[in-house]
């Protein structure tokens, strides 16, 4: 008899690259699909070629920390069809489902952080919340935290996303996990052609430093910056107000990612250099249309570099004349000399490479 997957992922909110992630999961495994909701600004997974079972936890809500209390407890309480299932893997935070699980299910989790407001990052936190209401986080956070430890020991087995996030899994936690990358659909990434743009991609929030590379542009007005952003980005406003007046530097917003492999296709090369950050698909997916990327020399970053053939690295983020230095570096020549290599690295991110392995890791064999 076929062994029956879920995947419970905690919410499909926008196109992000946890949600694609999700999603191939789900296509590699034939495994149903369940989430706090399904969001019309998300991916429309029929549209996807997604055939199986999708469930929805609950209604769709975006005020954020009144989601994750919501989500948590409709986790706990609306999740009883998990008995129906011999697999079970969770995403996100979305683990307080495990005690709905038959004792003989197997129990898996795709970590891709230990929830930093619990962690690592819970004074940055503690200071965004108003005076009135630091009690209730304290008492909050306690809570979450004893019931995140208490599940995360329910588990058979743990994935990760990268080295950087295996250390902090085993810092935090004390617990031993494996590192299977998120994969990158090669076939949806070509290069197209080099025009005269360099391009940056990540979200305009202060974790991405954008801004840092806006200024560096503005020294740059010989030299093209298209910024791809959506909408509802936090720091959208004020990078915005940065660049005014610079015609060097355009900004473009692509609903539903229309026409958004097309810019990576065309440029010299990407630009990214966020903060700590655990796991991205963007400067892989740059790779795949053979476009060399502009790094930080941080973290996870460090874990898939291989310096002056497909990124270039810089040391110091906060110095505007490192990205300057880096920029001039990577002229159109040069890029298009490490096209090979590019292509080369972005094929052990393939989706081919990750199924065999995530079946494997999975069922304990090869599909």
């Amino acid at each position: 008899m076929k062994n029956k997957t879920i995947i419970l992922h905690d919410t499909f909110l926008y196109k992000w690259w946890w949600e694609r992630l999700i999603l191939m999961m789900a296509k590699s495994l034939d495994a149903d699909l369940a989430s706090g909701f399904f969001s019309k600004w998300s991916f429309d997974l029929r549209k996807e070629w997604f055939k199986w079972k999708m469930i929805s936890v609950s209604s769709e809500i975006f005020k954020k920390w009144f989601r994750h209390i919501k989500l948590k407890w409709w986790f706990l309480f609306n999740t009883s069809f998990l008995k129906q299932y011999d697999t079970v893997i969770f995403s996100g935070d979305s683990i307080s489902a495990v005690r709905n699980c038959r004792q003989d299910t197997k129990k898996i989790y795709y970590c891709h952080t230990p929830p930093r407001y619990l962690y690592d990052l819970k004074d940055v936190y503690y200071k965004k919340v108003p005076l009135v209401l630091k009690p209730f986080f304290n008492i909050l956070t306690y809570i979450f935290k004893k019931m995140y430890e208490y599940d995360i020991s329910k588990m058979d087995l743990i994935l990760t996303n990268s080295i950087n996030t295996k250390n902090r899994i085993k810092k935090f936690l004390g617990i031993d996990s494996v590192v299977l990358y998120p994969p990158v659909d090669l076939s949806q990434f070509k290069y197209i052609n080099q025009w005269d743009y360099y391009l940056s991609f990540a979200r305009l929030s202060h974790a991405k430093r954008v801004d840092k590379i806006v200024e560096a542009f503005k020294q740059m007005p010989d030299k093209k910056l298209i910024v791809i952003y959506w909408e509802n980005d936090p720091q959208k406003n004020e990078i915005f107000d940065i660049a005014e007046w610079y015609k060097n530097i355009q900004f473009i917003t692509l609903p539903w990612n229309v026409w958004f492999t097309d810019y990576i296709g065309k440029c010299i090369a990407s630009i990214y250099i966020p903060v700590d950050e655990d796991f991205w698909m963007s400067p892989v997916e740059s790779m795949s249309a053979w476009k060399p990327v502009l790094w930080v020399n941080e973290w996870w970053l460090k874990e898939t570099i291989i310096d002056k053939k497909t990124w270039i690295l810089i040391q110091d983020w906060t110095d505007i004349d490192e990205i300057i230095k880096a920029v001039n570096y990577l002229s159109p020549d040069i890029c298009l000399s490490m096209r090979d290599d590019c292509e080369k690295r972005a094929a052990d991110f393939s989706l081919s490479n990750f199924e065999i392995k995530l079946n494997g890791l999975v069922y304990n064999d090869k599909k």
